[in-house]
């Protein structure tokens, strides 16, 4: 029996492993976002991507808006963090319709000032 086939009758080591790397992405969410590992993984995902698939890709997909999304991407995870980061390129992605016009300008909202308890404003 090959040994993927076997790997895959017997789930429980890499679902465990699966489970670990999952908790360690939520609880490093939890930093702030120059901290996180995962969003530094993530953003050199995706500077990858822009570097070696994109001039490929970007022959047969245009991107509709500016900055094009791996760009916001990167720029909103890099910004808020993996989590907050991650939902707005998915609301980002989840936007794009033919019915947005090419060119159309989009940029990573600015990090919004909230007070703390003492008063003072955080970024």
């Amino acid at each position: 029996m090959p040994p993927l086939r076997r790997c895959l009758r017997r789930p429980h080591g890499y679902l465990a492993a699966l489970a670990l790397l999952l908790l360690f992405a939520v609880a490093d969410a939890g930093r702030t976002p120059e901290r996180q590992w995962t969003a530094w993984g993530y953003v050199r995902t995706v500077e990858a991507y822009q570097r070696w698939l994109r001039p490929v890709s970007s022959l047969v997909i245009r991107c509709r808006y500016r900055p094009t999304c791996s760009e916001y991407s990167r720029h909103a995870v890099t910004r808020f963090g993996i989590a907050r980061g991650g939902r707005l390129t998915l609301r980002r992605l989840w936007s794009c319709r033919g019915t947005v016009a090419m060119g159309s300008l989009d940029p990573v909202p600015e990090a919004s000032v909230r007070p703390t308890a003492a008063g003072d404003p955080v970024d």
